[in-house]
C-alpha cells in the first residue's frame, strides 16, 4: 500500500485527504479530495435531518470494512466515537474480515454482503441478497446503505496515486465537533440532541466514554 505520492510534488500544495470545495481551486488533485460537505452528511455516523438514517455502529462497519477492503491506513486506525458509545467493539472490527462465518448480527451480515458486492462489483447485488436484507432495513435504509457503501470507496483514487496520509496521521476517537467535518445548522442541532443525551461529542473531556466502549490509543490497525 503506498503512502509515498506517486504525482509531481506541486500537485500537493495544500491537498489534504478532505478539503472545502473551491472553485478557485485550479489544483486537478484537490477535485479528488473528499468534499467536507459529503463528510458531514455520511462519512460520520450522526443522523441529521438530512444525512443518512442508519444505526451508528452498522454505519461505522460498512466504513471499516471498506478500509480494511481498500487498505486505507488512516481509515482503519480511525474509530467514531458515537459509533463507540453505541456499542462499536474492537471484536465487530476483527470480524470484517471474515463476517459471514463471525458472530456479527445477521442484519449487519445483510448490509455487509451488499457493501461486499458494492466494493468489487455492483453486478454482484442479487434480487436474492437484496431480498434478504429487506427482511432487516426498510427500502430507504438499503439506498442508504448502498450509497455509504459507495461513498467508503472513495479512497481507492486517493490509495493508488499514494496519497493516504497514513495510519499517525489519525486520530484514534473522532468526534463529531471536530473542525475536519465543517458546520451546518442539521449538525449542530444532531450533536446538541446528542449531547443532552449525555453522548461525548467533543472529545474525551467533554464525558467519559461508557465503560467496556473505550477505544485505547494504538499506533496499529484494526
Amino acid at each position: 500500500m503506498a503512502t509515498t505520492p506517486r504525482i509531481p510534488a506541486e500537485l500537493l500544495d495544500n491537498y489534504f485527504i478532505q478539503m472545502e470545495r473551491d472553485d478557485d481551486n485550479d489544483n486537478p488533485v484537490a477535485a479528488i479530495a473528499i468534499p467536507v460537505e459529503l463528510s458531514r452528511l455520511a462519512a460520520i455516523p450522526v443522523r441529521t435531518k438530512k444525512s443518512f438514517q442508519l444505526d451508528p455502529v452498522l454505519h461505522e462497519l460498512i466504513r471499516l470494512y471498506n478500509a480494511k477492503v481498500q487498505d486505507c491506513q488512516y481509515c482503519q486506525n480511525a474509530r467514531h466515537a458515537v459509533a463507540v458509545q453505541a456499542g462499536l467493539d474492537e471484536d465487530m472490527v476483527s470480524a470484517l474480515s471474515h463476517f459471514e462465518t463471525s458472530s456479527l448480527k445477521d442484519d449487519v451480515k445483510a448490509a455487509l454482503r451488499i457493501t461486499a458486492a458494492v466494493s468489487t462489483n455492483p453486478g454482484l447485488v442479487s434480487d436474492e441478497m437484496w431480498e434478504q436484507a429487506l427482511r432487516y432495513f426498510s427500502e430507504d435504509e438499503l439506498v442508504d446503505i448502498v450509497l455509504l457503501s459507495m461513498h467508503t470507496t472513495a479512497s481507492k483514487v486517493t490509495i493508488t496515486l499514494g496519497l493516504d496520509p497514513g495510519k499517525e496521521a489519525s486520530s484514534r476517537l473522532f468526534f463529531p465537533t471536530e473542525d475536519v467535518y465543517g458546520s451546518s445548522p442539521e449538525l449542530a442541532e444532531a450533536i446538541e440532541e446528542l449531547r443532552s443525551r449525555g453522548v461525548a461529542v467533543d472529545g474525551p473531556a467533554d464525558a467519559p466514554l461508557p465503560v467496556g466502549a473505550t477505544i485505547t490509543p494504538s499506533s496499529g490497525v484494526a
